[in-house]
């Protein structure tokens, strides 16, 4: 699998795509059943800030940031900093325009 080498806002940061597997692990890990008090059915909810943290973890191969990346030390960067180094992510993962502006 190709990486992908860009400098975000003057930090350089590595990717990889993330395959199939990696997306169903982190859905199965994300996912939160619920049985909706009307129908009495089970409902999956998918958090998608959730799921796009995660996307970004899985994918990220390295950057020149103090610590190592992880969700917390993704959720603690400057908004605009983590909003560019997700987008990259989306834009890598075929995530399209109208997606993205979904999650």
């Amino acid at each position: 699998m190709e990486k992908v080498e860009t400098v975000i806002r003057g930090h350089r940061l590595v990717f990889k795509p993330w395959t199939y597997g990696e997306k169903q692990a982190v859905l199965r890990r994300i996912m939160k059943r619920r049985v909706n008090s009307v129908t009495g059915q089970t409902e999956i909810d998918v958090d998608p800030f959730d799921l796009q943290d995660e996307m970004v973890i899985a994918c990220l191969v390295q950057w020149d940031l103090p610590e190592k990346p992880s969700l917390e030390a993704l959720r603690a960067l400057e908004p605009v900093l983590a909003e560019e180094i997700i987008a990259f992510c989306q834009r890598i993962n075929s995530v399209s325009e109208d997606d993205r502006k979904k999650s």
